[in-house]
């Protein structure tokens, strides 16, 4: 069976992704009247009931495996090629035409990678920092075995990576703010056969994942979309999934192991369970049509539980602009409203909360490359710092191209030679947009911020034409939330013990995250789909 097929510019990057995002935004900002009817639609939640079983009259054709994995995306290509690898039989049935990937990258706590540059973290306070975030509702021992074990996934990995060419950066835009504080631990690759085809780097990962599971004789079975788990008394013993034939019984001596990705796509799922899901723009999850529960369904019908709600959910202020800094924010009245100094989170959810359609605008003028790389070595991040190698410096080239681009298009920048005539431009209240600037350079020159308590060396006065504006907002990348799992991946029923069998990794899986999606480690979420997979696979097969 065959697959499609040292640096990135961030240009390169954003127009690559961008015709990504914007071919996946499948569902855009619900009004509040749609989120009211979705949310009335889940009365009595009806997904919580399981449906009758498929009869054994309907089933074309039984195959057995020692494990059966549900979803081939990055955790579920890794939990088939672990197993695999410690001598299992597997089976990978997947909703979709191919295995799917995407993403910038993936972070770790620790990798050979990270080690060869000298970079060492403090993973005591990594963890307090996580719970933190999280408003103490992520269970603390899911947040240590990522920490203790997210390294062995990737050097797993790399090793494997390596030996066809595919090389690495660690990237060096994370964020170095006193708060919210981020580390070099996000690694992007290239080279391999995601990245000949066009693909995202994070697909790299999958793609590999995919290839050397199909060395060890997986199985892959695509438009097959999991139906029901079959149980013999407590235990998980296999699925059915539908296909084109009709549908199909996978038996799992050991188990099986759910990795369908989240319930981005499925409104009445994310109303009942992550309603803050549909305020956003729009959503950028992929593969479009997929990522609709089924996996959190079928865990619930099988005695799995979920973590507590709401789930927490992964929302980005990529919406339009790729570009924000940390000047002046305003909202589509002309009005200042937070400490740009933050964290990509509290970007998206604080524009959430201001009236009118959540999208603002990042406002600056002329002198904004001498300012930016003075800033990026005490902020930087997503969408302020640039997808550069860790230890390169940062040059302004990327975002001037970028920014010419999104000028040209007139729809996400904006530039003019008066404030009076930028806010024209942008469509917010002329008086009002003047006032806030000016009251934004009166803190300037005051050399404090009294109004939000911005660091006064990230206070820089917009004075001096031609004047700039970047439309951003929130977009959902996917919501972090599902079964409750133990360390060793297993699904755990109301009372807090394993459903015997039952297994759930990446986005299927819950009870890493709690209110908050926290990225001390930038793209764990990517890790956690590598390093569950990793830890499923094999303990599947230890199993007695």
């Amino acid at each position: 069976m065959s697959t499609n097929k040292k640096g990135i510019s961030r240009r390169s990057f954003i127009k690559n992704t961008s015709m990504g995002l914007a071919a996946s935004a499948g569902a855009g900002m619900l009004s509040a009247p749609q989120i009211a009817a979705a949310q009335e639609s889940t009365n009595g939640l009806s997904w919580e009931t399981a449906p009758e079983p498929i009869p054994d009259s309907e089933i074309v054709e039984t195959i057995d495996a020692d494990v059966v994995v549900v979803g081939a995306g990055l955790a579920g290509t890794t939990a088939a090629c672990r197993a695999a690898e410690n001598g299992g039989s597997v089976v990978v049935i997947e909703k979709g035409a191919m295995w799917s990937g995407r993403g910038g990258g993936i972070g770790v706590f620790t990798s050979k990678m990270m080690r060869e540059q000298g970079i060492e973290l403090d993973k005591e306070s990594i963890a307090r920092e996580w719970v933190e975030m999280c408003g103490n509702r992520a269970k603390e021992p899911l947040i240590w075995k990522f920490l203790d074990e997210s390294g062995n996934a990737m050097d797993w990995w790399i090793e494997k990576a390596e030996a066809i060419g595919i090389t690495g950066i660690i990237w060096g835009g994370y964020y170095k703010g006193p708060t919210y504080t981020e580390n070099p631990a996000y690694h992007m690759f290239f080279g391999g056969p995601a990245s000949q085809a066009g693909r995202d780097p994070g697909a790299e990962l999958a793609n590999l994942m995919y290839d050397e599971s199909l060395k060890l004789g997986v199985t892959y079975h695509f438009r097959a979309p999991g139906e029901q788990l079959i149980k013999d008394g407590d235990r998980v013993v296999g699925v059915i999934a539908s296909t084109e034939e009709g549908y199909k019984r996978f038996n799992a001596s050991k188990g099986v192991i759910m990795a369908t990705g989240d319930i981005g796509g499925n409104a009445d799922m994310c109303a009942a369970y992550a309603p803050l899901a549909l305020k956003v723009n729009h959503s950028d999850y992929t593969p479009i049509g997929q990522n609709t529960g089924d996996g959190h369904r079928m865990g619930l019908w099988a005695g799995g539980v979920f973590q507590d709600t709401p789930f927490p959910t992964m929302i980005h202020p990529q919406a339009f602009s790729w570009l924000q800094y940390a000047y002046l924010f305003v909202n589509q009245r002309g009005q200042r409203y937070m400490n740009e100094d933050s964290w990509v989170q509290a970007k998206s959810l604080q524009l959430m909360m201001q009236p009118d359609v959540p999208w603002g605008f990042s406002i600056f003028d002329a002198n904004w490359p001498e300012e930016v790389a003075q800033t990026v070595e005490i902020g930087g991040g997503m969408f302020w710092d640039s997808f550069r190698p860790y230890g390169v410096e940062w040059t302004p080239d990327g975002d001037r191209a970028t920014m010419q681009s999104y000028i040209e298009g007139g729809e996400i920048g904006f530039t003019a030679d008066t404030l009076e005539e930028l806010a024209e431009k942008i469509g917010v209240p002329v008086d009002t947009f003047v006032a806030t600037v000016e009251r934004y350079n009166e803190l300037v020159e005051n050399g404090k911020d009294t109004d939000f308590g911005k660091r006064a060396e990230l206070l820089y006065p917009i004075s001096e034409a031609p004047f700039y504006a970047l439309k951003f907002g929130p977009a959902l990348l996917t919501v972090v939330g599902g079964l409750d799992i133990d360390t060793n991946m297993r699904v755990l029923n109301a009372e807090g013990n394993p459903v015997p069998g039952l297994y759930a990794v990446g986005n299927c899986s819950g009870s890493l995250y709690g209110e908050d999606y926290p990225i001390q480690i930038p793209g764990n979420s990517h890790g956690r789909a590598l390093t569950w997979g990793y830890l499923a696979g094999k303990n599947i097969m230890d199993e007695a």
